[in-house]
């Protein structure tokens, strides 16, 4: 997949990070039941103001120019898609090209969410900080580093000037009372640069459509839509044999990517087996649940007791040490294995 050849410079400003072709796949009476997990409370509302947010995926290209390339990208993969969707759904026979639609769009799906951007420049600012530790870990170490840096640049400096400098930057990554903000714009082209990694993590891997057996049981979806899961008690990549995601793709279809031997098959589920996965859906969400009957959110938020909680985060780092200082580690975890955190009414 790759970008429109030319530079698109007009497009819409409200962009759906749940795309409306794959909401209507959790309708009713063309209507939506959210549950909005930071407050509670559970309403019906339109697709049209369902999973978006203002210019999330427009940004400036060097020229200053405000691009909607990103934006055209993900429209063409989900206008891909819509019209393999229902061959999914019902077992119809379909091509080898639209379980590649399929892929890319989950792949885009576990990436292109405000959550997915947000833990992605938070993962971001852990490096930065684990860098700054390491450099100003001495005085001498420091020092090197900006000598360094202002060589590259061209720019003179004295050595006394390098080491008062290095002498105030050891002092304040001392002190750690600072924060790193990530520009928006950096966290969105790392993602698109990810997207390739979990397509091809997803290729590998067996498919398999599982449709529910009673009208009655209806899958859920969320704002956090890619379901990673282990069947063992290790955690595990998009790439581990161990590794299972799940993907409701509408109300009455899952798709289980599991294994690595890439079959395409096909399962059903029953009332008990929809109930599980929507339990891991529901723990998954970042703030929006969603479903087609809003009697059905309410038991599941209600036993879970997910109101007015806060899901973990998808990823987590950690720092290594090694003989120059420490490098950061950053990986996937699974936020459904951690107790939510009460923020309160």
């Amino acid at each position: 997949m790759s970008y429109p050849k030319s530079p698109v410079l007009k497009g819409p400003k409200r962009h759906h990070f749940l795309p409306r072709m794959y909401l209507k796949g959790f309708c009713q009476d063309e209507l939506l039941a959210v549950f909005d997990r930071e407050t509670g409370l559970i309403k019906r509302q339109t697709i049209e103001n369902t999973g978006l947010q203002g210019h999330l995926y427009t940004y400036e290209d060097e020229s200053g120019r405000r691009r909607f390339d990103i934006e055209a990208l993900l429209s063409k993969i989900e206008s891909d898609l819509s019209h393999a969707i229902c061959k999914f759904e019902d077992g119809s026979k379909f091509t080898a090209a639209e379980i590649g639609h399929l892929i890319s769009f989950v792949a885009f799906a576990e990436l292109r969410t405000p959550d997915a951007l947000d833990q992605t420049a938070q993962v971001y600012a852990s490096f930065v900080r684990t860098t700054a530790k390491v450099v100003a870990s001495s005085k001498q170490r420091a020092a090197s580093t900006l000598a360094s840096m202002y060589r590259d640049r061209g720019e003179i400096r004295s050595n006394e000037e390098i080491q008062a400098e290095a002498e105030r930057l050891v002092d304040f990554v001392k002190k750690d009372d600072y924060s790193i903000k990530v520009d928006k714009q950096m966290a969105l082209m790392q993602n698109m640069k990810l997207w390739v990694k979990v397509a091809h993590a997803l290729e590998k891997k067996n498919i398999r459509f599982v449709r529910t057996t009673d009208d009655n049981s209806r899958y859920l979806t969320c704002d956090s839509p890619v379901i990673l899961e282990s069947r063992t008690s290790e955690m595990v990549g998009f790439e581990s044999p161990s590794s299972m995601v799940f993907f409701p793709l509408t109300s009455k279809c899952l798709v289980v990517f599991s294994g690595s031997d890439r079959f395409t098959g096909s399962g059903t589920a029953n009332e008990k087996q929809v109930d599980n996965v929507n339990e891991l859906i529901a723990l998954n969400t970042d703030r929006y649940l969603i479903g087609p009957d809003e009697a059905a959110l309410a038991r599941i938020t209600d036993r879970l007791g997910i109101a007015r909680t806060q899901r973990g985060p998808k990823y987590e780092t950690s720092h290594l040490p090694t003989g120059d200082g420490a490098i950061s580690v950053v990986r996937r975890v699974l936020p459904h294995r951690t107790k939510p955190k009460d923020i309160g009414t």
